[in-house]
């Protein structure tokens, strides 16, 4: 559910009845009920005066939650690109925007937790690629399979551990030596297999579908995933397959404005939790990682702070 604190401090500011009939609708009555948006589509109420406004000084505040993010620039381009649908009526497009924006979260969040070379991945259009040759991950339980099959438990996946999830290869069929990892080097308990049948000696980094993704992104903040799950299908069903590529002003708004709310409430308790203790999204915190390798850095070239440290 969204943030009822929230949600409540919009519609305290409301003045007029049409204004407390759109926030409830946005809000799912205050954060009380959960409904998919096919199923009140048709009963979407008008908009007010302050309808815009509201929803543009939302936006603007929301934007402060992706700061930091790996791909910020383009989270913030989904959001401007979704409400310029919603206002020409392309519901089908602004929607797809909100679908975007939840991949582009959770690919932030992956890749800030375990390795930038996915980033490279992206940067050199390989994904697709590899994603041909057999480098994916289909959903989360592969990923819970794998980890355990190589490590016997449930590790935390950062830089070293998402290896693990990746595919097995032998040195005859290595294909991506610059994004994969010796056996050797990685935490597994037992000998894992290339296609081929010999005993692999690298791993080399799977890409992850949308929903692997998803479930990924969760497990690294410690939140349960089914919401974002919802609400990625409820967005899914809307622009497939039906469409709606002109519905009436107002109401596109709405539509699209309460999805989006869903997604910033639900992502803010996600970051809020125990789990996002050991995240890193802030630049502020990437600062100080900077600073730390410099220090490290100088007392490796400095043989006195070495040998005082000794």
């Amino acid at each position: 559910m969204c943030d009822k604190e929230v949600a409540k401090s919009i519609f305290d500011k409301c003045k007029l009845d049409e204004c407390r009939k759109a926030v409830k609708f946005f809000t799912d009555d205050l954060c009380q009920t959960r409904r998919q948006t096919l199923d009140i589509i048709d009963n979407v109420p008008k908009g007010w005066s302050g309808l815009y406004k509201t929803v543009r000084s939302f936006l603007k505040d929301s934007k402060s939650l992706f700061k930091g993010f790996v791909f910020q620039d383009e989270i913030e381009v989904l959001i401007d690109n979704g409400y310029i649908n919603a206002l020409k009526g392309n519901l089908h497009s602004a929607e797809e925007s909100n679908r975007f924006l939840m991949e582009r979260i959770f690919l932030s969040i992956f890749i800030e937790n375990t390795t930038r070379d996915y980033e490279e991945i992206l940067q050199r259009r390989l994904w697709h690629k590899m994603v041909d040759s057999g480098y994916t991950i289909l959903h989360f339980g592969e990923v819970m399979g794998r980890l355990k099959k190589a490590t016997g438990g449930k590790p935390p996946l950062n830089e070293e551990t998402i290896y693990l999830v990746g595919k097995p290869v032998c040195r005859k069929h290595l294909e991506y030596p610059q994004f994969s990892r010796h056996i050797e080097d990685l935490p597994i308990q037992e000998r894992l297999k290339c296609r081929c049948g010999k005993d692999a000696d690298y791993m080399t980094l799977a890409m992850p579908k949308v929903s692997a993704l998803i479930g990924i992104g969760c497990y690294i903040l410690g939140y349960p995933s089914e919401r974002f799950e919802n609400i990625y299908s409820n967005i899914s069903r809307i622009i497939h397959p039906y469409g709606l590529v002109k519905v009436e002003k107002s109401k596109a708004v709405l539509l699209w404005f309460r999805d989006y709310f869903m997604i910033v409430s639900e992502l803010e308790k996600a970051i809020q939790s125990k789990g996002n203790k050991q995240t890193d999204f802030q630049e502020k915190e990437r600062k100080d990682e900077k600073i730390e390798k410099k220090k490290k850095k100088g007392r490796k070239n400095n043989p006195k702070k070495r040998n005082r440290k000794r």
